[in-house]
């Protein structure tokens, strides 16, 4: 709850409690407390709430009260005049003053909310055991508006410096529908102003379609009302019995909006990398070039130094520098910028294969992110779960146990590839079993660690060299040689790769390996 809220909660509460009695204090469960009171026209209960998160402070219909297994709070007050209700000044202290001079105090803040009956100044009595019997009743804290801006700052910080008071639950959405951001202090504060003017003077009681409730207007918030209290007490009893609705649908939209963004970011991650294949042709056709000119020159000597100049057949006879190994005859050389040729053109051409899937399925995650944000109603999430069933099960939700179990390894995107590392001895037969024979498998050489897997959906070629090089170190960082330099990794497809029968967890056999020698790195599982 917020200030200018029992603001308005004080006329109503004064406008029906005063010279009636509590005829009844009780706890039918933890956190809350309900007093039943006699008015001079009507009966109500005052409900309390001290749960962190769902704190309330309201008026409900009344209904006899039971003695029998509730615990009794206040008894001295019983049958006692409420002569007056008072606020603090600029403070979420509000009590109950009763004719023999005691007072019934609510705390509504901090994760110590307590309800506290005050005799001759000390506390005699306290809902919760946050405070102790016998000290002095609370004091308000002194707190000044719009004397201690600061002269930069974010936006929320700005705002709650110049009026500590404000309701916090908007914020937010106050900061970015009016744009904030990027503004002076000074402008911060003026809107501030505004918004303290308005809910000072002129509050409106609504709920917005996410469920959250204000009192600000939509000049100021514009967002959409979904409807409008009558009074501040129906507003506070409305969100104290929607809490439980709206933290469910708030965490099951957080979770599924978490995983949506981890994988746009993903998908980004992949499409940048794969944008960069454009060039491939560009590399193809120099590094043929130079295989072209070496091989022209096959007959000269082993090179003594890194480089060769040759003649550039393709700029009119221009001598060229090309960075050789001396290790490798100029034939081999050639033979070198050949392979790395069709390296080049392969790495484009499976670019030109895949970005157009991972362009659609980005833009789908991105339509998905934003319906999400637009869902109000958990029985709405969940058809708009049973829509999207298939999207969200990519994302790992929506799966029975049963299929969870059957997928017991770590799961991440690279360059558009799924892969699956391993957790344990146990995982790594799982992905072995579950694996496709085209499938790339990988394990750090000579010693334990996960088995990896790049899931090649039926797809007999192998992944460009970067894809394979960087999935490596993934393999690799999921070793005992982590903390190696440099770390030999076998790689082959999953067809070459079986389980002797009777073997050990994780152990396999393996034919027709190659070796990629890279730095371990950490995987963003």
């Amino acid at each position: 709850m917020n200030y200018y809220e029992l603001i308005y909660l004080k006329s109503e509460l004064k406008n029906k409690l005063l010279n009636g009695v509590i005829e009844q204090a009780i706890t039918p469960y933890k956190n809350l407390l309900e007093l039943y009171i006699a008015g001079e026209r009507e009966s109500f209960r005052l409900i309390f709430s001290s749960s962190p998160g769902n704190m309330a402070l309201f008026l409900d219909t009344y209904r006899p009260g039971k003695k029998a297994n509730r615990l009794l709070f206040f008894e001295s007050i019983y049958n006692v005049k409420v002569t007056d209700i008072q606020l603090a000044d600029k403070d979420r202290i509000i009590s109950l003053v009763f004719e023999n001079g005691d007072k019934l105090l609510f705390k509504l803040f901090s994760n110590k909310a307590n309800a506290l009956l005050i005799s001759n100044g000390l506390i005699s009595e306290t809902f919760k055991d946050f405070d102790e019997i016998g000290n002095p009743e609370p004091t308000p804290k002194t707190q000044q508006l719009f004397s201690n801006i600061p002269e930069q700052g974010k936006s929320k910080a700005v705002m709650l410096a110049a009026n500590p008071l404000l309701p916090r639950a908007e914020l937010e959405e106050l900061i970015r529908l009016n744009r904030l951001d990027g503004k002076t202090p000074e402008e911060i504060v003026q809107l501030t102003k505004k918004v303290t003017g308005q809910i000072a003077a002129k509050p409106v009681y609504r709920k917005l379609d996410s469920g959250i409730v204000t009192l600000i207007n939509e000049e100021l918030l514009p967002l959409n009302t979904q409807e409008e209290y009558e009074s501040v007490n129906d507003l506070i009893s409305y969100r104290f019995r929607n809490y439980a609705h709206y933290q469910r649908l708030n965490q099951q939209k957080g979770s599924i909006s978490k995983a949506i963004k981890r994988d746009i970011k993903r998908l980004n991650s992949s499409l940048r990398n794969l944008s960069k294949a454009d060039k491939g042709i560009e590399k193809a056709e120099t590094y043929e070039k130079y295989g072209h000119l070496l091989m022209a020159n096959a007959h000269l000597e082993k090179p003594q130094t890194n480089t060769l100049t040759v003649s550039d057949l393709y700029d009119g006879g221009k001598e060229i520098q090309i960075k050789v190994d001396p290790e490798l005859t100029v034939a081999e050389n050639a033979e070198h910028y050949y392979n790395r040729s069709s390296s080049a053109l392969k790495s484009y051409k499976e670019a030109e294969k895949r970005t157009p899937k991972l362009e659609e399925r980005h833009n789908r995650l991105l339509r998905m992110e934003q319906e999400l944000k637009e869902i109000s109603h958990l029985r709405d999430l969940d058809d708009w779960k049973k829509e999207h069933q298939k999207e969200i099960g990519n994302l790992g939700f929506g799966k029975s146990k049963k299929q969870e179990s059957a997928l017991p390894f770590h799961t991440l995107e690279l360059n558009g590839y799924q892969i699956w590392i391993g957790k344990n001895a146990k995982s790594n037969d799982k992905i072995v079993q579950l694996s496709h024979k085209e499938d790339v498998w990988m394990h750090a050489r000579g010693v334990p660690g996960s088995h990896l897997v790049v899931r090649m959906e039926n797809n007999k070629e192998m992944p460009s060299k970067e894809t394979i090089a960087r999935a490596a170190s993934f393999a690799a960082y999921n070793s005992k040689a982590k903390g190696a330099k440099l770390v030999p990794v076998i790689f082959t497809k999953r067809k070459y790769v079986r389980k002797p029968k009777g073997a050990a967890p994780g152990t396999v056999l393996v034919q027709k390996e190659e070796v990629e020698l890279v730095k371990p790195e950490k995987p963003e599982v």
